[in-house]
């Protein structure tokens, strides 16, 4: 059987069995094919042949031409294949047993303050396409969402009278997470005035928030609609969607939510992934350590 053969049995894999998102499957699969094509210029032709030394002299060659955490992506998406390997019995053994992967620290994630929220969200309405996204925006804060999450509910997926939503994660496991009241205001507003500019159809499995004629958004353009948005503010610094689920992590923190209770909400399969958000210095932090500490600045 080819390499080509194996890749094929793992892609498969991961979409249907692991569930796997389109721009999960995009990167393993240019993450494997890279590391194939150097195999095979260095005539291995048989995934049973690979041994470690492979494995290393290929991260050696790719370790100056990426970014550590490209280089501990790739080096998960080729493990995670190996892995595959040995557990389907396609190898005899798991050549990445005794390889560890490359460490980088975590970035501390830089939240934008409540105020500057406030105003992406309270951003002057124009037309239909400014109430949608500013909707959007405003749902990412109230309940943590990842992009591609908030870009895939559904119109039945929103419960108005509870004030929640159902949310499809990574991996496609599913959550419920509370809205803040204000917020569940707005969406309704939107799916009763606005939406029915975009889109007609008001099935349950009918995506909550589209373009015209029900196209569908991309993170791409809601990237763009953000920074827009926030210049117009007077917010300068570099704004993504993805600081908006941060900013809502660690205002919930501040404000004294629990950790575990914040692992919940933003959908994370280990509390290592949350408690990245303890780390931040914050206002409330440093009054508690002045109060606290005999030395503090009272």
């Amino acid at each position: 059987m080819s390499l080509d053969d194996h890749l094929e049995k793992f892609y498969n894999y991961i979409s249907s069995e692991k569930g796997y998102s389109e721009n999960t499957l995009a990167s393993y699969s240019n993450d494997l094919k890279l590391f194939t094509n150097y195999l095979e210029e260095n005539n291995k032709f048989n995934w049973s042949k690979i041994n470690q030394e492979d494995i290393y002299d290929y991260f050696k060659q790719i370790n100056h031409k990426y970014k550590k955490s490209t280089t501990k992506r790739k080096h998960a998406s080729i493990k995670s294949f190996f892995v595959f390997l040995y557990k389907e019995k396609l190898n005899k053994k798991n050549i990445f047993k005794e390889i560890k992967s490359p460490k980088i620290s975590s970035p501390i994630p830089k939240p934008l303050m409540v105020e500057e929220i406030t105003k992406i969200i309270n951003f002057s309405v124009n037309s239909e396409i400014d109430f949608r996204d500013t909707c959007i925006f405003m749902l990412m804060y109230a309940a943590g969402l990842r992009v591609s999450e908030v870009i895939g509910i559904k119109l039945g997926e929103i419960d108005l009278e509870n004030q929640t939503v159902k949310v499809t994660g990574k991996g496609k496991k599913q959550r419920i997470v509370p809205i803040y009241e204000n917020a569940a205001k707005k969406v309704n507003i939107y799916i009763k005035e606005i939406r029915p500019y975009f889109v007609r159809n008001d099935k349950y499995n009918s995506t909550l928030f589209s373009n015209k004629n029900s196209k569908p958004l991309t993170r791409q353009y809601l990237w763009k609609s953000l920074k827009k948005k926030s210049l117009k503010v007077g917010i300068t610094k570099n704004v993504s969607p993805h600081i908006i689920r941060h900013s809502f992590a660690t205002h919930l923190l501040e404000g004294g939510a629990s950790i575990r209770h914040v692992q919940e909400f933003l959908g994370h399969n280990s509390i290592e992934s949350t408690q990245i958000y303890t780390k931040i210095p914050n206002q409330k932090l440093i009054n508690d350590y002045n109060l606290a500490h005999p030395r503090g600045n009272k």
